[in-house]
């Protein structure tokens, strides 16, 4: 350097191995040594992005992303020095339990992320993956890869780590992080060929799928599937997840989701499911008649409780099905359109004691008598509609029930129709639709609790999607009197979209 040049400058601050500045009181509530990057980048938020031309910009945005790796890199450096010294809360006078809960409390870290960069950090700055470390801090890679290679490498030999490093670098550097995962694994059983089967196992049981009933009435699916398992769903639910047509507005995992239990039910329909209890697995639903008979919008078995509990809803009460999971009234009128049905006549609450004057408690309790028990009659009245509520609930959520009288089952649908209705229309009849007829429901132009004939020609094939929006979504169900072919078609409101299936 010119010595003529270098005299005009001011000396600036020594610089210590990971490039920043090193030495000197703390000011201004910045740490010491950490005075030139902050006005760096307070300068850089302080410019004015419209006043530079467009490659101008652009190189910008690239450069500062690769700034940002390179000090994410700093950082890390940092962060492996306060974790082997133990010096995480040294700070503020105290000692923290450990470094990621460090910062968690401090930076407000989720536990997961907090604990990565302690990993990534003892892995790239105490352990054997230097050269990741290097490449980190020239830019050359981002803390995803470098996070990817701490993780895939954890249990192996600091030896064949280090052997192994050159390849995962360059692979690093022109793979994505998800891609460079997928490379790591599949070199790992290369690395380690001894401990492959080892890995597999515990992969392996770790597999599990959680299903629980949420309080608003869905069910939530957690779960773990092996890769094999895995691509076998991916494969199954794929065509089953496809829009239903140009007026389907779903998203993506509300298809999937949606095709999840279209798969579930063609499996119960195909009858090759394992019995059990003598019987084929099916999906049973119990529901009140009043609820079954009401109309949409109208409640059925208690009038006027307006979704008691969140037990109201559309049209009724609804039923329970054989899991415990709750459906609407509405609902539970549509799955009714094509199913099986048994009368089941029941006495409910038999074995309730009586009342000290002879008279037994029912379920109709006047709001005086249950106001009798408290203070604030208010609080009596909604007491006497709960009670009217539990009286009518299906079995599984209510009290003891007495069965008076088991019906036949009755299929409402024959099969000798189901094909009938397959022919004629040969899949869904919304327009756009292409789900075939074993996808579909057959539907009751009017419905046969009502009075409507079982009959070809009061019968339509409708998908599932569309099946629940005609009930549920207010999409309109008519016949062109002309050519006598089904229309289904949304409601006037704007920006309607087919419910989920």
């Amino acid at each position: 350097m010119d010595s003529n040049t270098s005299s005009q400058k001011r000396p600036g601050p020594s610089v210590n191995a990971v490039g920043l500045p090193a030495g000197g009181p703390q000011a201004d509530g910045v740490p010491a040594g950490l005075e030139a990057l902050t006005a760096a980048i307070t300068g850089l938020a302080a410019g004015d992005p419209d006043s530079l031309g467009d490659a101008l910009l652009a190189e910008q945005v690239l450069a500062v992303r690769r700034l940002a790796d390179q000090l994410e890199g700093a950082w890390l450096h940092l962060l492996a020095a306060v974790d082997a010294r133990g010096a995480a809360g040294a700070e503020a006078g105290t000692q923290a339990a450990s470094t990621a809960s460090w910062l968690r409390a401090v930076l407000r870290m989720s536990p997961g992320a907090a604990g990565q960069r302690v990993r990534t950090a003892r892995a790239l700055c105490r352990g054997p993956l230097a050269a990741t470390a290097r490449a980190l801090a020239a830019g050359q890679v981002s803390y995803q890869h470098a996070a990817v290679l701490a993780d895939a490498t954890s249990d192996l030999s600091p030896t064949k780590v280090r052997q192994a490093e050159p390849v995962l670098v360059e692979a690093a550097g022109r793979l994505d992080p998800p891609r460079l995962r997928r490379l790591a694994t599949h070199l790992r059983e290369v690395v380690d060929p001894d401990g492959a089967e080892v890995r597999a196992r515990a992969r392996l049981d770790r597999r599990g799928l959680w299903l629980s009933a949420t309080f608003d009435g869905l069910v939530a699916v957690d779960g773990l599937l092996d890769g094999e398992a895995g691509e076998a769903v991916h494969a199954a639910l794929m065509p089953l997840a496809r829009p239903a047509g140009p007026e389907d507005e779903r998203t993506g995992a509300q298809r999937r989701a949606d095709a999840l239990g279209e798969l579930a039910r063609q499996a119960l329909q195909a009858g090759r499911l394992p019995q059990g209890g003598g019987l084929r697995p099916q999906v049973i639903v119990t529901v009140e008649l009043a609820s079954l008979l009401a109309g949409p919008g109208e409640q059925g078995g208690v009038g006027g409780l307006g979704g008691v509990g969140g037990l109201g809803g559309v049209g009724g009460l609804g039923g329970v099905g054989g899991w415990g999971g709750w459906l609407a009234g509405e609902a539970a009128r549509r799955l009714a359109c094509d199913a099986t049905v048994a009368r089941a006549v029941v006495r409910r609450h038999p074995d309730h004691g009586h009342a000290s004057h002879g008279r037994p408690i029912t379920p109709a309790l006047d709001a005086t008598h249950a106001g009798a028990a408290g203070s604030n009659p208010e609080e009596g009245g909604l007491a006497a509609r709960l009670r009217e509520v539990v009286a009518l609930l299906p079995p599984p959520l209510g009290a003891p029930t007495e069965l008076l009288d088991l019906g036949r089952a009755t299929r409402v649908v024959s099969p000798a129709l189901r094909r009938a209705l397959a022919v004629r229309d040969g899949g869904c009849a919304a327009v756009g639709c292409d789900r075939p007829p074993p996808w579909t429901d057959a539907h009751h132009l009017a419905h046969w609790l009502h009075g409507g004939a079982t009959s070809l020609d009061n019968l339509v094939l409708l998908c599932r999607v569309h099946h629940r929006a005609v009930h549920e979504g207010g999409w309109h169900l008519g016949r062109d009197p002309a050519t006598g072919q089904a229309t289904v078609a949304p409601p006037a409101r704007r920006g309607h979209s087919p419910p989920a299936a």
